[in-house]
């Protein structure tokens, strides 16, 4: 009986196809699967990026709210920006200024906890250390302060002891809420660069999030601390290898950007009408070890051109955005107490 098959160049073919079908399906697979982790790299670093900072816009828009003068310098009492305390006031007249109370001393006063910038002294951590991933300059650190809009709650009695200020809440997610004794409180909060505890273990550089730490001291009286102040508080933007803060002045007719060493160095400081944040987010995950993402690509935060520190190990590679925000002072405007 005749019979037939295939001959061995035929199973050869057959087989080679098969080899460039299965090859053709890796490649489509592995092509797929960095497409995924690059999205998913973009996707959380804008989605921390946009909301760690619009959080942070939130608040800084409060600065100097409620406050008896309109303007902003390093010498304004409850100024929205704290550039002074007690550590480093100036006389003027023979008496002591500075943006916080003269009457609050010692840790939670100390010059590291207020706004810096690089030129300025450091302290070690959770005070500000300048800590960054970018090559040769250091973050900076803002501190805002503000009196919320608080809402007295009556508790529906005629009993006082029981009334309690109601504020919102602070950086830190604390509940603004203090007693009649102890009435209205002037909330702190500063935001600078720390390292983060939760972390993994193949991170390219410094595990570094932009946090804010937060802290209240009393309106009225004659406060010696900012209660809760001066800890390594809440990260609120996951990964950050860059702060970098700007302070728009206008003296005259002249109107400029300025960072902080640059404006506690005049001689005569304008009033400050708008902050501008800059940030250089990463994202939290790799998006693979392609080349385009090089080590040396250089980032424009504000003013400064940056370079990542190189990774001394991990060859992964991570996605960075710079994200940028100015914000006008509303509570600045006008004479108000001039």
């Amino acid at each position: 009986m005749k019979q037939s098959g295939f001959t061995l160049i035929e199973l050869m073919i057959a087989l080679a196809l098969g080899l460039v079908v299965v090859a053709a399906a890796t490649m489509l697979f592995l092509t797929s699967s960095r497409s995924q982790a690059l999205q998913q790299g973009q996707a959380s670093l804008q989605d921390d990026a946009n909301f760690g900072l619009n959080y942070i816009v939130k608040d800084i828009r409060l600065g100097n709210l409620n406050t008896v003068q309109s303007s902003i310098n390093d010498l304004t009492a409850y100024g929205g920006v704290v550039f002074r305390s007690s550590e480093n006031s100036v006389e003027v007249s023979e008496v002591a200024r500075a943006n916080l109370p003269m009457s609050i001393e010692g840790a939670t006063a100390h010059e590291t906890l207020l706004t810096r910038s690089k030129g300025l002294a450091v302290g070690t951590s959770p005070q500000w250390t300048g800590i960054s991933n970018v090559q040769d300059i250091s973050s900076d650190q803002l501190t805002i302060q503000f009196v919320p809009q608080y809402v007295l709650d009556h508790k529906n009695t005629t009993d006082e002891n029981d009334d309690i200020w109601y504020g919102g809440t602070d950086c830190e997610g604390n509940e603004l809420e203090f007693s009649r004794t102890e009435g209205r409180q002037v909330i702190v909060q500063r935001y600078f660069l720390r390292a983060d505890d939760n972390n993994n273990e193949n991170e390219p550089n410094t595990p570094l999030g932009l946090a804010c730490d937060a802290g209240h001291y009393p309106l009225e009286g004659s406060p010696t601390e900012i209660t809760g102040f001066g800890d390594e508080g809440q990260i609120i933007l996951k990964r950050a290898d860059h702060f970098r803060v700007l302070y728009s002045i206008q003296s005259g007719t002249s109107h400029r950007y300025v960072d902080t060493a640059t404006y506690m160095a005049m001689t005569t400081k304008p009033r400050i009408l708008a902050v501008q944040l800059g940030v250089l987010a990463r994202s939290n995950q790799s998006v693979g070890g392609g080349a385009s993402f090089s080590n040396d690509q250089v980032f424009r935060v504000l003013d400064q051109d940056v370079t990542i520190i190189t990774p001394t190990a991990n060859t992964s590679k991570y996605a960075r955005q710079v994200v940028t925000q100015t914000i006008a002072l509303r509570n600045t405007f006008g004479e108000r107490g001039q």
